[in-house]
């Protein structure tokens, strides 16, 4: 059955894990029951690396790590501060056109609060360790934001006139992952959280659960997402008390509302048991990058636990107090984890909105240079992003440099441009695209340019 076998990889390892033992030969190697096949997954290989984040993210100039500041703590430079500022933009006007406000709360809590939440309990192995204060106060970094929205909701008297209420947050979250488990953007421990929570009625739940699907739709039809799945985290009744909170019944009707409004969504689904949060049934949402490996880019989770536990309430239509459902939403997971997706999937060749740079300009000899500013200030006045290459360089050194910097559009300027007021196109991964009248480029980058929501 086995007809294609190729050695992968050969490493040295101590018996057992103990460096006491001697150190044996580990052979890696993988089979395939075709030659076709290996050769299949040879080429997705050799494609995977040159798409590795870790690579592209240095070459781009987009983040990097240090020693003296952590592992996984992620320094972003300023074409990756840009990128998570256009992300940014995008969901906070998509979510303001959704109906959400935005809130801001602090890193740290006092103890008190995870207790609440019961997050101490059941998470407290991913959290950093206590602070413990002069005052006699142990403080926590922030490992969610929820708790802390729930302490705003809290801020004052609620009706049922003003549910939904829509919270959301660029929240900074602290997480310990462990150093074996890091990976470059993908498994960090500073992690800034594209979060918000719902406070709903029972009533509203499924519509406002699927707004909240159908935000995540939008969102991978901006990003060229076609290969998706829903994740249906279920509780295993087994494990009622212990890493799930005890309520099977609110569990079991949690559990029925999510699977209606999927069903009816048509969105596709998978069911999986004994994946759910500790405070109830979640939806992971699973993508594929361009090249087919899977992410989990993003979560839509129900509680029925914490509302409870922080005795968070609204006045009914007749007079009395219920307690509503909260949805802890975040459709485009972390700034971390989902920039290495994109640079992954793009391969570092982003949309012009999503480019650090969107336009080079680039003079052939050094007396085009205040013609190449001239350009420069037009374009960047109309917010295009645009830089000027005023090095001493021949022109193919500045075309081969502004294409491993996979800058969307290169702007060739000769003498000939110069008499004429025009610009040589050429754009990356295509080459050359003729002459230009530089208006007519710059009207038709503007649309591109800009953030791709109506």
């Amino acid at each position: 059955y086995v007809k294609a076998v190729k050695l992968m990889n050969v490493a040295g390892a101590y018996w057992r894990g103990d460096e006491r033992n001697k150190q044996l030969t580990r052979v890696y190697g993988i089979a395939f029951p075709k030659q076709k096949l290996l050769d299949e997954y040879l080429e997705w290989l050799k494609e995977a690396r040159k798409r590795d984040h870790r690579l592209i993210g240095k070459q781009l100039e987009i983040f990097t790590f240090d020693d003296d500041v952590g592992a996984g703590l992620p320094l972003w430079l300023p074409n990756g501060a840009f990128m998570i500022e256009q992300i940014e933009a995008l969901a906070k006007k998509t979510e303001e056109k959704a109906g959400y406000e935005r809130v801001k709360t602090p890193h740290i809590a006092k103890d008190a609060l995870y207790e609440t939440s019961g997050h101490l309990k059941h998470y407290k192995n991913s959290m950093f360790p206590p602070m413990e204060l002069e005052e006699g106060s142990t403080y926590y970094l922030k490992a969610m934001n929820c708790p802390h929205h729930h302490k705003i909701y809290l801020s004052k008297k609620r009706s049922y006139r003003e549910l939904p209420i829509r919270m959301a947050e660029y929240g900074t979250c602290y997480r310990y992952e462990k150093s074996g488990e890091l990976f470059g953007l993908m498994r960090v421990r500073s992690l800034q959280m594209n979060d918000a929570h719902i406070y709903c009625t029972e009533e509203q739940f499924k519509q406002e659960f699927q707004r909240v699907n159908e935000m995540y739709l939008q969102y991978f039809e901006v990003f060229d997402i076609d290969t998706y799945v829903m994740r249906f985290s279920t509780h295993d009744p087994d494990k009622l008390g212990d890493k799930y909170v005890n309520e099977p019944e609110l569990w079991k009707k949690t559990e029925d509302m999510v699977r209606r409004a999927l069903q009816e969504s048509g969105i596709p689904y998978q069911e999986i048991p004994d994946e759910a949060a500790f405070y109830g049934p979640k939806i992971d949402v699973q993508i594929w990058s361009a090249i087919g490996r899977e992410f989990t880019l993003a979560t839509n989770q129900v509680d029925f636990s914490q509302p409870r536990s922080f005795n968070l309430k609204y006045v009914t239509a007749d007079n009395n107090e219920a307690t509503p459902i909260c949805i802890h939403r975040a459709p485009l997971g972390t700034h971390e984890r989902f920039i290495g997706f994109l640079i992954e999937h793009y391969a570092g060749n982003f949309p012009a909105w999503l480019a650090p740079q969107q336009v080079a300009v680039l003079p052939i000899k050094d007396s085009l240079i205040n013609y190449a500013q001239k350009i420069g200030r037009y374009l960047n006045n109309l917010e295009i992003r645009t830089f000027v290459d005023e090095r001493g360089e021949k022109v193919n050194k500045k075309i081969r440099d502004a294409e491993v910097q996979k800058v969307p559009y290169m702007l060739i300027i000769g003498e000939r441009e110069e008499q004429n007021e025009a610009v040589a196109l050429r754009k990356h991964g295509e080459g050359d695209l003729g002459t230009f009248n530089l208006q007519d480029f710059a009207g038709k980058l503007e649309d591109e340019a800009k953030l791709p929501i109506d």
